[in-house]
């Protein structure tokens, strides 16, 4: 338990819906969005949809795949997060490679969307289609659809569980109500 200060939860759910005019010139690829979020500290979480065997003549590729994530944070955290931005990459990996899950995959598009958009949005949710820069692959602008949803709620401001018990060792000692101390400290809103 923290000292303290008011937390907060944050919920992030990512949605990767399709890609558009994606024009693969070379033999058939599986594609894959991998995206990266923000997790404090100058750290990011890297995620990657399932991998979707694609034809060179395909220019719709559909996933329809969500992912969804909880933290909790400070005010500061949240504050952090309106700097940062998810950033999208469209990934190919050739199909025809023997050991396809360990071999490299080649960077087809990438573009991101701030969360700063996403918290500014009503009721902090934005779905639309990111431009996934130039590529030399597509005579039409490469496109991602994706959602971003962020639900943030307040925590009680919370004091450390030791001050409520007086063991200064809960982990280790034989409270019964361990957990009744925290409970109460939500009840009471402290």
């Amino acid at each position: 338990m923290g000292i303290g200060r008011n937390l907060c939860s944050l919920k992030f759910d990512v949605k990767i819906v399709e890609a558009r005019n994606v024009e693969l010139k070379s033999s058939p690829s599986s594609l894959f969005v991998r995206f990266h979020l923000h997790a404090g500290s100058n750290r990011k979480v890297e995620l990657n949809t399932a991998e979707i065997c694609s034809r060179s003549d395909e220019e719709v590729v559909v996933w329809n795949q969500s992912f969804g994530l909880e933290c909790q944070g400070n005010e500061t955290a949240v504050e952090e997060l309106k700097q940062e931005s998810v950033v999208f990459e469209l990934r190919r990996r050739k199909t025809t490679s023997f050991m396809r899950k360990w071999s490299k995959s080649d960077l087809v598009g990438r573009g991101e969307v701030s969360w700063k958009s996403v918290m500014e949005s009503d009721e902090m949710e934005i779905e639309r289609f990111v431009v996934m820069g130039e590529t030399k692959d597509c005579s039409k602008p490469l496109m991602l659809k994706i959602a971003l949803k962020l639900q943030a709620s307040k925590l009680v401001n919370t004091k450390r569980v030791e001050d409520l018990c007086g063991c200064k060792d809960c982990r280790n000692c034989n409270c019964l109500d361990y957990e009744a101390f925290v409970v109460a400290c939500a009840l009471d809103g402290i």
